[in-house]
């Protein structure tokens, strides 16, 4: 499948997957929280990060038909809402690009917590001296591992 990349909301508080805890939505983007979803209480928002949609159907809802898509996790796949692609009625095209998430399968939580830490860089395993060496102490080093005099200028050893 090869790598996923997660977007980070930094915000106050956020919605996560409750599955895996990647991020989906900022708490503050949230339209209302008196939606209904399939399995409950749902949120619907303007916008959502690290998704992944469904294909796209004709679904009986509690307001009527519309065409919409389910939302997937991008990062576990776990189906947590569903987005409005269509709206039939004239009345609930507010919806259309709007998103529901399903209260059961989300969690809020601040970014600080739920941000894994950043990857230690690898270093190689290579002594390192405990400060830069000045030139005439490297050079002095040097003539030493070859075996010179330091009275004697390398140029003219032979």
């Amino acid at each position: 499948m090869g790598l996923v990349f997660q977007e980070f909301i930094e915000a106050p508080s956020v919605y996560t997957c409750l599955q895996c805890k990647a991020h989906v939505a900022q708490r503050d983007d949230i339209i209302s929280r008196t939606f209904q979803g399939r399995l409950g209480r749902a949120y619907l928002t303007e916008s959502v990060v690290n998704e992944r949609l469904g294909k796209v159907e004709d679904r009986l809802l509690m307001t009527g038909v519309h065409t919409v898509c389910d939302l997937h996790c991008r990062v576990c796949g776990t189906v947590i809402g569903w987005k409005y692609v269509r709206a039939h009625d004239s009345a609930q095209q507010y919806k259309e690009g709007r998103y529901v998430l399903e209260q059961s399968r989300v969690s809020t939580t601040s970014p600080t917590s739920s941000r894994p830490p950043p990857p230690m860089p690898a270093t190689p395993n290579v002594p390192r001296s405990p400060s830069p060496l000045s030139v005439d102490t490297a050079l002095a080093q040097y003539l030493h591992d070859i075996g010179a005099h330091a009275t004697q200028s390398p140029l003219t050893t032979r």
